[in-house]
């Protein structure tokens, strides 16, 4: 008799605790009905049911988990319709909740029916839900990473990625995965990753990007090379480079990288052969060009070689305004190095000599400066260089009016 006693008061206290976790799920759903939402308290009640081994393995459990998020971002959604300022944070923290506690809530979801079908109780309304505020997943990374909280941008942008594979999305006439907002979302999560030295997810992003061969995929090649770049993984970052520049011919960064790569390695001998090649695959590529004439005049001051490469752009093109830059560089690049070796000549007349044949090619390069000049747009990134340059020239050359001109249009920028 006492032994029977015991084990229904031991069924009793089972089933009381079974009861107050359930309890704890339906109040915590209750509340999101009540205005105002206690979101705190509810986020207390359903992390109870949660922690407790009679309810922590059931999918309403997890579903009503997430939909405390989900209530939260729907909260900020509604102050945008009243022209009202939603709180990102809580948008972050919203959306955060959905996705761990959906994701979980369909893990336990699904139960086998007498003909061995799987049938669910909450994937239906997570898809909703999901669907519903996917946007938002966008949105709030935009707004986390305008204030560079990159690894809060990460998060959002990552999570609408993984969200898009879910196996409840699948079987749709139109994948998430198959529209290309989807690819321009994975090289910002990549993006993200990579300023938040999260090299890893940055690697596998980026790659991804990559193998759909969409437009992001040029981009998520720079991101995998700087990734590369900073972990010093010169195997694969060349590797990375040299496949981008086949595939992207036309981006100057891949055959940039790989040219800054040889010199910084010392190897100038094999960057011109190399951009030589590449030349000569690409003629019509002004940029390999001018790489070309950039590495002769400043690495190897080969300053008339330099101009050569130079010279059949500007016959075709006299206005192109790279190749009159580096036109332009190549004659102050070869005036401040005439003067650098003149400092160390004794004779008077010899350095007397040399410094008026400096003077000399800085008003060559203002042949190609003072087109450029009127020339070029105004909100031309070169134009503060140019007056800059021309400015220190015109001091040199003691031309006052001029130098006061162009003074005072540096200025006005």
């Amino acid at each position: 008799m006492k032994k029977s006693l015991l084990w229904l008061g031991i069924a009793l206290m089972s089933s009381a605790s079974v009861f107050a976790q359930k309890s704890n799920v339906s109040k915590a759903s209750n509340m999101l009905y009540q205005e105002p939402v206690d979101y705190a308290k509810a986020q207390e009640c359903i992390e109870m049911a949660k922690m407790d081994s009679t309810t922590a393995k059931e999918a309403k459990t997890w579903y009503v988990a997430g939909r405390i998020g989900y209530s939260m971002v729907n909260a900020e959604v509604n102050k945008m319709y009243i022209n009202q300022q939603p709180d990102n944070e809580a948008m972050y923290k919203g959306l955060d909740m959905m996705y761990l506690n959906y994701v979980q809530a369909d893990k336990y979801d699904g139960v086998l029916d007498k003909k061995g079908n799987i049938k669910y109780k909450e994937r239906k309304n997570i898809k909703r839900d999901f669907r519903e505020m996917l946007d938002y997943y966008l949105k709030a990374g935009l707004s986390m990473y305008e204030i560079r909280d990159y690894a809060k941008a990460f998060v959002m942008w990552n999570e609408y990625t993984l969200i898009a594979k879910l196996d409840m999305f699948a079987d749709e006439k139109k994948p998430i995965v198959d529209d290309s907002t989807f690819y321009q979302i994975e090289y910002f999560a990549a993006m993200a990753a990579s300023y938040n030295e999260q090299n890893e997810d940055a690697i596998r992003l980026a790659k991804n990007v990559i193998a759909a061969n969409c437009k992001e995929s040029s981009g998520a090649y720079e991101i995998l090379t700087n990734v590369y770049k900073a972990q010093n993984d010169t195997a694969n970052y060349l590797a990375a480079l040299q496949e981008a520049v086949v595939k992207y011919p036309e981006n100057p960064f891949f055959v940039g990288s790989i040219v800054n790569y040889y010199v910084s390695e010392e190897k100038t001998e094999e960057a011109l052969k190399y951009i030589d090649q590449e030349i000569a695959r690409n003629p019509s590529n002004v940029d390999y060009v001018i790489v070309k004439a950039e590495l002769l005049a400043r690495q190897l001051n080969k300053f008339d070689e330099a101009r050569a490469a130079l010279q059949p752009t500007l016959d075709k093109d006299p206005m192109n305004e790279k190749a009159l830059y580096v036109m332009a560089t190549t004659f102050t690049a070869e005036a401040d190095y005439i003067q650098e070796k003149a400092s160390d000549l004794t004779s008077n007349a010899e350095y007397n000599k040399e410094m008026a044949r400096s003077l000399d090619k800085y008003r060559e390069a203002l042949k190609y400066y003072e087109p450029l000049r009127q020339n070029m747009a105004k909100d031309s990134e070169l134009r503060e260089s140019v007056l800059q340059t021309m400015r220190g020239i015109y001091l040199r050359l003691e031309q006052t009016d001029k130098y006061q001109e162009v003074n005072a249009e540096l200025q006005a920028l």
